[in-house]
């Protein structure tokens, strides 16, 4: 936390030190705004959806100040599933020609949720998480220097996690980065960003006691460049991302006192990492009376190497066994590709004197995984039921059609 501490202050003196120096001033003008808002799913099966709502509020003050906030939720009610997650967020940001800042702070909760695949179960009481980001751009141009941070945590009320009592809980979430942007001034527009997350996340029983420790600390390396111009607009952007994490703890008769629990003490040692290549590739443009823009992106893992280590005693109620256990985990070549497609009206021109705008925009998104297959065992365990390869003709083409569905509208004032 030490560490939390110092960078912010630093970031935080170099913002207040050049808004000593800056000499730009701008004058104030009215309020403008905009109302936005967005339905659609996320998942559609014969059993159940998933869906999620959205709507903001944003407000400018002449070209300085602006805020906004935000509402939203995501709604599951599938056969594996049952989980409603609300959150919101708030912003407020002043902005010169030589730099500002980007406050942002928000949080989630939701009550008791159910999760299941095959013979294993998740089920918690509820939980709740916060978080507080800061930006601060500064520009010189051509070039622009922004510095980002974010901290968060979370926890979860009384929970089960299958041969255990437990529920998970997030100390802290810490992620910092840094942009540099390049402007070649009605040309393409460069930036190299970096971004690092370090989160702890602990398993406790539901007397708080602890059960098991892990660690991730994951850092993205991203180059991106794009073409701004009035109807047309292009950004490409590649990246490279490394995780590792690490997972230790133990399941003893002290810590799982109930009279079934099966074992004297099960321990648990595992570290991951993995090294994985991404790409994004944005399309806009703009017709007669349509707008449309294209998303296309993948992400595969190029690299990875684990081992997880368990040792357990069994009760002699249960045969007194003793075992020590070791596996490699290996998921390199898994990925996925998306395709998200929209299209809307030119926006529409309402109010006295047409001073306001109506948009609206339908949106889609196709998803392909791929390389999953590995992660069947080798005995050949299937697929949980809501698993694609058992889906029938009729049911897989109602998914793809019907899921990543969206309505999108805003109005600017």
């Amino acid at each position: 936390m030490f560490f939390v501490k110092r960078a912010l202050a630093l970031w935080l003196g170099l913002f207040f030190c050049f808004c000593m120096y800056s000499q730009e001033r701008e004058n104030s003008a009215p309020v403008s705004g905009e109302v936005s808002a967005a339905i659609g799913t996320l998942l559609v099966e014969d059993g159940g959806a998933s869906f999620y709502w959205q709507t903001g509020l944003a407000l400018n003050h002449g070209q300085n100040f602006s805020g906004g906030i935000n509402l939203g939720q995501v709604y599951a009610n599938m056969s594996w599933l049952d989980v409603s997650v609300f959150g919101f967020a708030g912003q407020l940001c002043f902005d010169t020609p030589r730099g500002g800042f980007n406050l942002t702070s928000g949080f989630f909760t939701h009550p008791a949720a159910n999760a299941s695949a095959g013979n294993f179960s998740l089920s918690f009481d509820g939980g709740n998480g916060f978080f507080f980001g800061l930006e601060t751009p500064l520009r010189f141009d051509p070039l622009t220097i922004t510095s980002h941070i974010l901290y968060g945590n979370a926890g979860w009320d009384d929970g089960d996690m299958y041969w255990f009592f437990g529920k998970p809980k997030i100390p802290f979430l810490f992620a910092y980065g840094i942009d540099i942007g390049f402007d070649q001034q009605d040309y393409y527009k460069h930036s190299l960003g970096f971004r690092n997350v370090i989160t702890d996340v602990k398993i406790v029983s539901n007397k708080n006691e602890p059960l098991f420790d892990a660690a991730l600390d994951a850092f993205l390396l991203m180059y991106q460049f794009s073409l701004e111009r009035a109807d047309i607009s292009f950004s490409g952007t590649v990246g490279w991302l490394y995780a590792g994490a690490s997972l230790d703890g133990a399941l003893t008769s002290s810590n799982q006192p109930y009279f079934l629990f099966p074992f004297q003490f099960f321990d648990i040692s595992a570290s991951y990492n993995a090294h994985a290549g991404l790409a994004l590739f944005r399309f806009r443009d703009s017709r007669r009376i349509i707008r449309y823009s294209l998303d296309l992106g993948a992400m595969h893992i190029l690299y990875d190497q684990g081992k997880a280590d368990t040792h357990f005693r069994m009760k002699n109620l249960f045969g007194g066994k003793e075992d020590f256990g070791s596996e490699d985990l290996d998921i390199s070549g898994l990925g996925a590709a998306f395709l998200l497609l929209e299209a809307g009206f030119h926006p529409l021109s309402i109010g006295k004197n047409s001073q306001g705008q109506l948009s609206l925009s339908l949106q889609k998104a196709f998803v392909i995984p791929w390389g999953y297959n590995k992660l069947l065992s080798p005995g050949g365990t299937s697929l949980p039921e809501t698993s694609p390869s058992s889906w029938d003709p009729g049911s897989l083409i109602k998914t793809i059609l019907l899921s990543g569905l969206s309505f999108n509208g805003s109005l600017t004032f």
